[in-house]
């Protein structure tokens, strides 16, 4: 038997239920030869006689009987197939998965993953942590929609867009005479102990380049690749840690204040996609809601800036 066609089965249907080549044919607006032509060609398809004749109205034997139950249960999941389209077409549901740097992660990511949810609830997000390194990795061999990090990239395979930047600043445990500054610079933590992010991280160049150039030394006695883990250091109040402003927003710790870092050190945000892979309409609609999401923050500190123009 050939691969069955769908529009020859929509036709048997409809003669089934009318029981009549004329009705069938205003119904589907179509000619009539052209529905005689249809049940012929099923007919032979399926090998199967499914109407005779009584008193010029088609009469269904018991296959077309059988064939018509089938065909009903077949058109339903193909209204749900389409539905379902309907769906992926405008973002409403699907899967999509993105890597992101942990800090990231727990900020705006979890923000815009929470708005896209509440106008998508069939969506299913995959949010996947890692270094920057493996984040660019991801992307670029599609194991990931989308990715969202630190730092310009420079690769052909990427496309990179800045939806936002950051600034380093110092958390500093409450009570410390740094909380009162305005800013603090090199100079000011050349005697104090430091967590920085590890040297992975490209703030982490420009703020050695910071005390070189203030001929200041870094005392650091803590690297890490997440700022939160930096941020939660610094809270026990032996150290300063020199990290993005984010984990201020993911851990409301009261222990820990946030100053200024001059001279400034700022960190792009791009947002990640192949070039050889076109987004999907979701995967358009969370970027935008990662957008959304840095207008918000940009509003509420003056850490962040948003909706910088793309790379």
């Amino acid at each position: 038997m050939r691969r069955l066609n769908l529009r020859l089965l929509d036709v048997f249907r409809v003669v089934f239920e009318t029981r009549s080549v004329t009705a069938a044919a205003m119904k589907l607006a179509v000619t009539q030869p052209a529905i005689s032509k249809a049940l012929v060609e099923l007919e032979q398809d399926v090998g199967l006689v499914l109407f005779g004749r009584e008193r010029r109205r088609l009469v269904p034997t018991e296959d077309a009987v059988r064939l018509y139950e089938e065909t009903t249960r077949l058109f339903t999941h193909v209204k749900v197939f389409e539905d379902r389209v309907d769906d992926f077409r405008s973002g409403e549901a699907g899967r999509l998965s993105i890597g992101v740097i942990p800090t990231l992660a727990a900020s705006i990511v979890v923000q815009a993953a929470d708005a896209l949810q509440r106008k998508a609830p069939h969506v299913n997000l995959k949010v996947i942590t890692g270094s920057r390194a493996e984040v660019i990795k991801a992307t670029t061999h599609h194991q990931v929609d989308l990715g969202l990090l630190h730092g310009p990239v420079a690769d052909r395979d990427l496309h990179a867009e800045m939806i936002g930047e950051s600034e380093i600043v110092a958390a500093v445990h409450r009570g410390h005479a740094f909380e009162k500054y305005d800013f603090v610079t090199p100079r000011d933590l050349q005697d104090h102990p430091l967590i920085c992010l590890d040297v992975g991280a490209p703030a982490s160049h420009l703020l050695r380049e910071c005390f070189e150039a203030a001929g200041a030394k870094m005392r650091v006695v803590m690297e890490a690749n997440s700022s939160i883990v930096a941020f939660a250091a610094a809270s026990s109040g032996r150290c300063i840690a020199l990290i993005d402003p984010w984990p201020s927003w993911v851990v409301r710790d009261d222990r820990c204040a946030i100053v200024r870092f001059r001279p400034l050190v700022p960190q792009r945000i791009s947002l990640l996609s192949s070039t050889f892979r076109p987004p999907s309409r979701l995967a358009e609609l969370f970027a935008e809601e990662l957008r959304h999401e840095m207008i918000k923050a940009a509003a509420s500190t003056n850490f962040v800036r948003g909706m910088v123009n793309s790379t």
